[in-house]
């Protein structure tokens, strides 16, 4: 258990946290066949696949603590600037199109959750989603457009940058929980017990053991 210990007074304080992350997981294999078969690079090695914009964290056990905003959640033509976001229930979602084409979007497991009819260039649409549930977002056109909102009944919830570093403001006292989504799961194994236990910057610590264990 990481106990996570502040100074100053006893109200809300930040808390930062870096997760320890194992190796990218392998590429996935040639779904259909190019006109070359996939060979290595001479020159440079590929890159590892890149994990982090798929990772959401939360900290639960203070559901009440605080109101639920305002989401934003970018579409950049072929794809969602991130593939996966986190946003708390009843937070307002907001899909901003930045590309040049319009998209037709729909929630897999409930159609009727994004408003019906294209979002244009430039144009955002917006809805809420009252209670906790992982939504898959996709175009019927676009096959490879794809991603998905992890919504959390905590309003602690945020992305992690490329080295796995996230943040959370204003987190009052208490007993919480750190919890990782990648992908499509929660990681059950990565679940982290946190005590903020006095106002001031609170650090943690947390290991991801691997990826794709985790329970949907």
């Amino acid at each position: 258990m990481f106990v996570l210990v502040g100074a100053g007074g006893a109200t809300a304080g930040p808390v930062v946290g870096k997760l320890e992350l194992p190796a990218a997981p392998e590429r996935a294999p040639v779904v259909a066949k190019g006109f070359l078969d996939r060979v290595e690079n001479p020159l440079a090695p590929a890159r590892p696949v890149s994990v982090t914009p798929y990772i959401v964290v939360a900290l639960e056990g203070n559901e009440k603590s605080a109101a639920p905003g305002q989401v934003t959640w970018e579409l950049v033509g072929e794809s969602f600037a991130r593939p996966v976001i986190g946003a708390p229930a009843g937070a307002e979602i907001v899909i901003k199109n930045t590309s040049k084409v319009a998209r037709t979007l729909v929630a897999a497991e409930d159609k009727n959750l994004v408003p019906a009819g294209p979002i244009n260039p430039t144009g955002p649409k917006s809805f809420r989603v009252p209670n906790p549930a992982v939504f898959t977002i996709g175009d019927a056109d676009a096959p490879h457009l794809q991603g998905k909102i992890v919504v959390t009944a905590s309003p602690f919830v945020a992305s992690v940058d490329d080295a796995g570093r996230f943040e959370f403001a204003d987190v009052p006292e208490g007993s919480y929980k750190l919890r990782v989504f990648y992908k499509d799961a929660w990681i059950d194994a990565a679940t982290t017990d946190v005590v903020v236990e006095k106002k001031g910057k609170t650090e943690v610590t947390a290991k991801v053991p691997a990826f794709g264990t985790g329970k949907k």
